[in-house]
């Protein structure tokens, strides 16, 4: 075998690790959303109530309103995992050279919140709420709109 047939090969394998790699972080992402989707209510609340604790003591703060405070961090939490999964959503797709990438993108990550949502009808203390979707959404939306930024640069 000559130099250029064993560089091609390597190319190509290569091409598909990346492949299996981005596959596998965007299931293991989804997975991650639906560990904290199982979680009941008071679980979920416990571990929004845990990172107010922490902001208090990092940046030196009392934050006022708990409850409030409380909420405000569960759907910055939304938007985040939205925006990953944008994120891994697009880099797969991207992987695999398949055209509309944006589209496709934004419509995985539509039909994952929806479908988390519905998992929750069937957990202790959770409910289906449209908010959420959008909220998650606002997240995946964020991620398009820094792609397409990026790109432009």
């Amino acid at each position: 075998m000559n130099i250029i047939s064993m560089r091609i090969m390597n190319l190509k394998d290569r091409d598909r690790l990346k492949k299996i790699i981005s596959i596998i972080l965007l299931l293991l992402w989804c997975l991650l959303i639906f560990y904290f989707s199982s979680q009941n209510g008071e679980i979920s609340t416990n571990s929004s109530s845990h990172v107010i604790d922490l902001l208090n003591k990092l940046f030196n703060t009392n934050l006022y309103n708990y409850e409030y405070s409380v909420l405000i961090v569960r759907k910055c939490a939304h938007m985040f995992l939205y925006f990953i999964l944008f994120l891994l959503s697009y880099n797969v797709f991207n992987q695999f050279k398949i055209k509309k990438i944006y589209l496709y993108s934004i419509l995985l990550c539509i039909f994952y919140s929806i479908s988390d949502e519905i998992h929750q009808l069937f957990i202790i203390e959770r409910s289906f709420m449209i908010t959420d979707i959008i909220i998650d959404n606002i997240g995946s939306f964020l991620s398009l709109m820094m792609i397409k930024i990026l790109k432009r640069k």
